[in-house]
């Protein structure tokens, strides 16, 4: 038996339903913020997620799926979606002249990660990118956003975590001094965060290693070294969010693992994950834009893992979508009008099938059941005979007689 690959599921039908739940409540609410969606592709050139996450970030150093094409081009399965929109807008040219650009995409992931809960080597997100305003009101919009499909998914006892990160005036000295803060304790990190230490050491305000942890508690915060400006745009983003009712609370080690981020970052996270305790997160990325060529464009957009929002609404209940009727026939004859109704009843956009192999009534009423259809259409040799049909509503159990030509009146009526 040849079987998939660690770290990838197959999604049958008893999940399908929950997950397109989710899927048609992120464009509901993707529709009433006004932005319109792209479809990115699943394979860039390297360089795109080279440049855009950082050479240091553990997704670009050790998680990318890649490979050399028969050009020997280095190709990489997409680990995460803003840098290829990024990417897609500058090559775009007539979406990089407009003044504001609202997008939203879906779709699979890859990274090369240990499989373990909301954490998979094939995952799927969907996620938004506002491109042309440094205004806090469209970070405000963009949390804003993501809270209202939490809520109407619904997830319940989450938490969204702020912060600043600064800009690349104000950063620098907050570097410097976690730099010095670290190398005090050269000795007390793990062997991961003594590398970053000399490459970049905002990531090691992200190690989930205890020891670090630990560490983090003491460590300088980049509140205390933000520039007025910085100051200012997140006084005003926390501002609109106390206007609008939205709880948060203050994470001043909340960096995020990606080069790209400046000034505001964002986090929903839940204790219902365990230690992969976020379901979406995102930020500001100012310079991002310009680093791939384009005009200096500010930024700012999210992602949300659709597998750990699944796992977070495991107790709702969707029901699935009905099959609106089921044809009951006991062969021969009766299995050819069977065979014209059901024809009949696809090209006017009625939902339907049968069982073309038995002739019982009783197994074919269990298949009913089990796909759910609303009604039974039964077509035996009494029926047959009178040129009528006998049509049982299997959520009642109610039944009635009717002719052919009614059938679709039958159905509007009732459906």
């Amino acid at each position: 038996m040849i079987k998939k690959p660690p770290g990838i599921e197959d999604i049958f039908p008893d999940k399908i339903t929950k997950w397109n739940y989710v899927l048609e409540t992120a464009k509901n609410i993707f529709k009433i913020y006004n932005y319109k969606e792209i479809i990115i592709p699943l394979i860039e050139f390297t360089e795109v997620f080279a440049r855009g996450l950082g050479d240091e970030t553990d997704i670009v150093s050790k998680e990318m799926f890649s490979f050399k094409d028969r050009g020997d081009r280095d190709l990489s399965l997409r680990p995460e979606g803003t840098a290829s929109v990024v990417r897609a807008l500058v090559e775009n040219g007539e979406y990089n002249r407009l003044a504001l650009n609202k997008f939203f995409y879906f779709g699979p992931m890859f990274r090369a990660e240990r499989p373990q809960k909301g954490r998979l080597r094939q995952f799927n997100q969907f996620g938004a990118e506002l491109f042309g305003s440094d205004h806090p009101f469209h970070d405000f919009e963009v949390i804003s956003l993501m809270n209202d499909m939490a809520k109407r998914l619904p997830i319940k006892d989450y938490e969204l975590l702020l912060n600043s990160i600064g800009c690349q005036r104000c950063r620098p000295n907050f570097i410097l001094e976690l730099s010095k803060y670290y190398e005090s304790h050269y000795d007390q990190l793990c062997q991961e965060c003594q590398r970053r230490l000399k490459k970049n050491p905002l990531r090691l305000l992200d190690c989930k290693n205890k020891d670090c942890q630990k560490l983090k508690e003491d460590a300088p915060k980049i509140s205390s070294f933000l520039c007025q400006d910085c100051q200012d745009h997140h006084a005003e983003v926390k501002k609109y969010l106390d206007s609008a009712q939205i709880d948060y609370q203050d994470d001043f080690n909340l960096v995020r693992g990606l080069d790209y981020y400046n000034k505001t970052t964002f986090e929903f996270v839940t204790k219902a994950l365990g230690g992969q305790n976020a379901f979406a997160a995102g930020g500001r990325y100012d310079n991002l834009v310009e680093q791939f060529g384009g005009k200096p464009t500010p930024a700012i957009g999210f992602a949300a893992g659709l597998e750990r929002i699944l796992l977070l609404l495991d107790d709702l209940t969707i029901d699935s979508v009905a099959l609106d009727a089921f044809l009951i026939h006991s062969g021969g004859k009766t299995l050819e009008i069977a065979l014209e109704i059901v024809n009949f009843l696809r090209q006017n956009n009625i939902s339907v099938d049968l069982d073309p192999v038995n002739t019982n009534f009783k197994p074919q009423f269990k298949r009913a059941d089990r796909e759910k259809a609303k009604i039974a259409i039964i077509i035996g040799e009494e029926e047959l005979e009178k040129g009528i049909f006998s049509v049982k509503n299997l959520i009642s159990g109610t039944q009635q007689k009717i002719v052919r030509s009614e059938l679709i009146e039958f159905f509007k009526k009732n459906f």
